[in-house]
């Protein structure tokens, strides 16, 4: 690849890694969200249950369907929440290899714009070295 079409891939390849960046950062904020909604689930159904145990034998009978229909719901919310939790880990997860794809991709042709850029100095160094060397033979040539 030549120079040039390197300098104008590189920023393309920049730009697509920074997007992939902050989509990466978004996924980890939602599933971080999504883990904190889990914990205060928990936390309340962890509470409900204390608070039913402690009045187990003073509650009438509609009373205790009431408590059994909120556990239930309140348990089918974790079940639920834990799913949106397990899909957005994986969307961070894949995230995470999509940026890490791009961050490969922009090393390469950073890679591959410096070692153009060695030869094109190499180049111009043979070619000066080429030059002197005429110049070395025209000035002894004249000087016999």
């Amino acid at each position: 690849m030549n120079r040039l079409l390197l300098e104008r891939i590189m920023p393309i390849a920049e730009h697509e890694k920074e997007e992939s960046a902050t989509e990466m950062r978004q996924y980890k904020a939602r599933f971080e969200t999504e883990m904190e909604t889990l914990y205060r689930l928990v936390l309340t159904y962890e509470s409900l249950m204390k608070s039913q145990d402690e009045q187990a034998g003073v509650i009438d009978l509609l009373m205790s369907q009431y408590r059994e229909q909120t556990r239930e719901r309140l348990k089918r919310q974790i079940e639920t929440q834990q799913l949106v939790v397990q899909q957005a880990r994986n969307r961070y997860h894949l995230s995470q290899e999509r940026l890490l794809g791009k961050v490969v991709e922009e090393k390469k042709y950073v890679t591959l714009h410096e070692k153009v850029s060695q030869d094109e100095v190499a180049a111009t160094k043979l070619i000066e070295q080429h030059f002197i060397d005429e110049l070395a033979v025209i000035h002894h040539g004249k000087g016999k």
